[in-house]
């Protein structure tokens, strides 16, 4: 299984309308792309995160599941939106390292 992590920090001219339909348009994508096991997405609440609004935690059967994810025509068009309304966005994609053992 792959994870797949994402942080957003919104654009100070982002609006909670546009913030709440693009974070809802994310849960979505786990039922519109295979091979996502699993996908949660929400606002942070933690002091400890520099900065970062809200984020993405998703797991992949695999990296081709991954692979397949970001060019997939469904996450582009939310892509899009998040590329328009955030600051900067931070990914960190692994795999657990006791899987293969």
């Amino acid at each position: 299984m792959i994870e797949h992590i994402v942080l957003f920090k919104w654009k100070e001219s982002s609006n909670k309308e546009e913030i709440d339909a693009i974070l809802h348009e994310l849960s979505e994508l786990q039922h519109k792309i295979p091979g996502i096991v699993r996908y949660q997405v929400g606002h942070n609440f933690s002091s400890r995160s520099l900065g970062y609004h809200a984020g993405i935690s998703s797991t992949f059967i695999d990296q081709e599941s991954l692979n397949a994810y970001s060019p997939h025509p469904e996450h582009q068009k939310v892509y899009a939106k998040l590329i328009e309304n955030t600051d900067s966005i931070l990914a960190l994609d692994f795999q657990d390292i006791n899987e293969n053992s």
